[in-house]
């Protein structure tokens, strides 16, 4: 009996042992599986697997970028673990040195360095997209952001123009035009341009609190309270708008309600 028991184990080891190893696409496939559920730490492990079974294969460009795409979330979800960002920073470049014509890839890596908050990086990545492909809105777009970002409002208007150019009812676009004009001190345009948007679209509470904005900035502030309530009203547990309602009462000497709605923020 301890025989029989013996041999049936030796030919399971031997099955074991011989049983083909987990193959390159079968890495990428259930990495891509993993990510898609939510399991990151076992996609990274796996699309890092898949380029030490093949480290010259063409198709590693896109291992990296999916890596680094892992990578970048796996920062997001704990931006303590800077080590996670470089890590993801480093397979966008390596996905980009690979197949520099990948008009993704770049937008990756430039998105990445937006969210980050590293204008300069981004405005460089998107330039570079933006000339494989000149009519790519999203690139104008995020790059007009970038430049608003890091105050070069004169380029960002260029590129919110000509967008609008081609796209004359781009919202982005639209917007991006009128928050430059707030922010070089053209309010009264930059509120003409606010009014036509939230005719357009008047479901959307983020204009009434930018037009609220421009209220306050020339000191009309019943207006700009009218605009902040019905952005409240659109969005009653978005907590941004509550604090910006919380400035306008101040300013109106009405603390009471601006502490009601300071403590209601809190607690959303």
């Amino acid at each position: 009996m301890l025989f029989r028991i013996a041999i049936i184990f030796l030919l399971c080891l031997c099955a074991a042992l011989s049983a083909p190893a987990q193959t390159y696409e079968q890495c990428i496939e259930q990495a891509y599986q993993a990510a898609q559920h939510d399991s990151l730490d076992k996609a990274e492990a796996l699309y890092r697997q898949a380029l030490k079974l093949s480290p010259g294969d063409h198709r590693n460009a896109l291992v990296h970028h999916d890596l680094g795409h892992v990578q970048e979330m796996l920062y997001w979800s704990n931006t303590a673990n800077t080590k996670m960002a470089e890590e993801a920073m480093y397979n966008y470049t390596r996905a980009i040195e690979l197949l520099p014509i990948s008009l993704p890839v770049r937008i990756s890596r430039a998105n990445f360095h937006l969210n980050l908050k590293q204008y300069d990086k981004a405005v460089e990545d998107y330039t570079a997209a933006i000339k494989l492909s000149p009519d790519n809105t999203e690139a104008l777009n995020h790059r007009a952001f970038a430049y608003y970002q890091s105050r070069s409002y004169d380029k960002a208007m260029q590129d919110y123009k000509t967008i609008l150019d081609r796209h004359p009812a781009d919202y982005n676009a639209a917007l991006g035009v009128a928050l430059v004009l707030q922010k070089t001190y053209k309010v009264s345009e930059a509120i003409r341009r606010m009014e036509f948007l939230i005719t357009e679209h008047p479901e959307q509470a983020e204009l009434y609190a930018v037009r609220a904005s421009m209220y306050a900035d020339i000191n009309n502030l019943d207006l700009a309270l009218v605009d902040i309530n019905q952005a409240v009203k659109l969005e009653p547990q978005n907590p941004a708008h509550l604090i910006q309602r919380a400035d306008i009462y101040d300013k109106q000497g009405k603390t009471q309600l601006a502490k009601r709605d300071r403590t209601k923020a809190r607690l959303l």
